[in-house]
């Protein structure tokens, strides 16, 4: 159990697949459109924040101050890849 967490959702109202990377992790999770997910960065010594960065079809997430982060659709925690789309 961490001692402080902050939470970001982010939402895909584009009508085509939206990436989210998780930086300094660069683990990514594909949003299809009109699905949300929630990242969760968590800390024992201070409060996490989020740097957000947005370019064609990716949204870039920076952790600025976290030791750990989960990443959830409801109850369900994502893995890194999911729903990654193939570049064909």
């Amino acid at each position: 159990m961490y001692k402080f967490n902050t939470k970001l959702e982010v939402s895909n109202s584009r009508k085509t697949p939206k990436v989210v990377v998780v930086e300094p992790w660069a683990n990514d999770y594909t949003l299809l459109p009109n699905e949300e997910l929630v990242i969760e960065a968590l800390d024992n010594n201070e409060m996490p924040w989020f740097h957000v960065r947005e370019w064609d079809g990716t949204t870039q997430v920076y952790v600025q101050v976290g030791m750990d982060f989960e990443v959830r659709q409801g109850s369900r925690v994502l893995q890194c890849g999911h729903n990654r789309q193939s570049e064909t």
